[in-house]
């Protein structure tokens, strides 16, 4: 009896790992910038690659939120959006072989006015070599005149942009981090480097209040934040465009322990 109940239980603890791991994390703050894609796209106004970075037989996840607009321009005509829809699979093209995506909702259909997400998954596989992916979504904009096909970033849509996924050899993704009994199962900043505001994403294991703080290379704090975080997906947004250009060191954490990660100023 004790044997099958202590199988459930590492069962069950399976289960809520991998569902916590298959996330999709939304940025809200594309409902403030307007913004249509975040992470935002490389454009040559903003020439950042904000894709996580990706390594050759290392798991990887990154969750794309589209901001779905209301309207679509047929030249100076706006036409009302019934829905944005994307396939359940091959809908993003240009991949690194091994990884896959999904949605949320799970059909890949976005209504208007409101924020999808998509999360990339997956191990690239040694069959990849070490390379800049281009990365292109197709997608269907049904309105009340039928259904429009569009590429993003593409042709049809910011011509210029493009979604660049860096894939690197296997143990170049490792970054400057150190976690002293952390309630985090996951921490970044995104972008990093960046230049003003930046997003810290956190994954915890517990609800709480928590000090975000941030330090420079000779030890002394710079910033310095309460914040009040749940179990499971967080993020909020940190103004690093009052530092002055250079590496910083920011933590996370609580009486219990804390996550340490790097900051880039550029």
């Amino acid at each position: 009896m004790k044997k099958a109940l202590l199988l459930l239980f590492l069962f069950s603890s399976l289960i809520i790992n991998l569902a916590q791991a298959q996330t999709c994390m939304r940025d809200s703050n594309l409902l403030v910038t307007g913004g249509l894609l975040s992470p935002a796209p490389w454009s040559p106004d903003s020439a950042f690659y904000n894709l996580k970075l990706a390594c050759i037989d290392e798991p990887y996840d990154q969750s794309v939120t589209i901001n779905v607009p209301t309207t679509i321009a047929f030249g100076a005509i706006s036409v009302p959006i019934n829905s944005v829809s994307i396939p359940t699979t091959g809908g993003i093209g240009n991949y690194p072989i091994g990884l896959t995506y999904s949605c949320d909702p799970p059909n890949c259909v976005f209504n208007p006015a409101t924020l999808g997400c998509i999360l990339m998954h997956g191990t690239p596989t040694n069959a990849n070599t070490p390379d800049t992916f281009d990365l292109q979504i197709t997608a269907t904009v049904a309105t009340q005149f039928g259904p429009v096909p569009v590429v993003f970033p593409g042709n049809d849509l910011a011509p210029d942009d493009h979604y660049y996924l860096i894939l690197r050899a296997m143990g170049e993704c490792v970054s400057s981090s150190t976690d002293l009994n952390s309630p985090f199962s996951a921490l970044r900043a995104v972008p990093n480097p960046a230049n003003g505001l930046t997003r810290i994403e956190a994954q915890s294991t517990q609800s709480g209040v928590f000090q975000f703080e941030v330090f420079n290379l000779v030890g002394k704090r710079v910033y310095t934040q309460t914040v009040q975080l749940y179990e499971g997906a967080n993020q909020f947004t940190f103004d690093a465009g009052n530092l002055a250009t250079g590496t910083y060191i920011y933590s996370l954490g609580n009486a219990d322990g804390k996550s340490v990660r790097r900051l880039v100023k550029i």
